[in-house]
């Protein structure tokens, strides 16, 4: 019996949250995806039921994304963390990667297939491990 892999989609938008889920539960069978639109939502998850792997965008209402992926490491230290934003310049990749996300794209100048990549790549590492 495969082992599901457990996503976790983190993003103030329920439009871009259900259109990435799309995307994953097309490229990725055997994914189990939970969303939240905070990082309260996402705190829960994270204790509760930690994921294989966090999409999320570092453009977060009420809180400093970047000082959130530290948070998910706490919480989930063998979870992936792929950045998705809109807030793209090196400044910001530089600080997700150092606070310990393993994946940093822009969602305008990434394309489709960067995603795709990046989806399976995760997925299938964690397959490995």
């Amino acid at each position: 019996m495969l082992n599901r892999k457990k996503v976790l989609i983190l993003d103030p938008s329920p439009i871009f949250r259900r259109t990435l889920k799309e995307v994953i539960q097309t490229s990725e069978a055997h994914v189990d995806i939970r969303e939240a639109e905070n990082t309260d939502q996402a705190e829960n998850i994270l204790k509760n039921n930690p994921p294989d792997v966090v999409f999320f965008d570092i453009a977060l209402p009420r809180d400093n994304g970047i000082e959130f992926i530290a948070s998910i490491k706490g919480m989930a230290p063998e979870s992936r963390v792929v950045v998705l934003t809109s807030h793209d310049s090196a400044e910001h990749e530089a600080a997700s990667i150092q606070k310990g996300a393993d994946y940093f794209l822009s969602k305008e100048r990434s394309g489709g297939l960067r995603l795709i990549d990046v989806i399976h790549t995760t997925i299938r590492r964690l397959s490995s491990a």
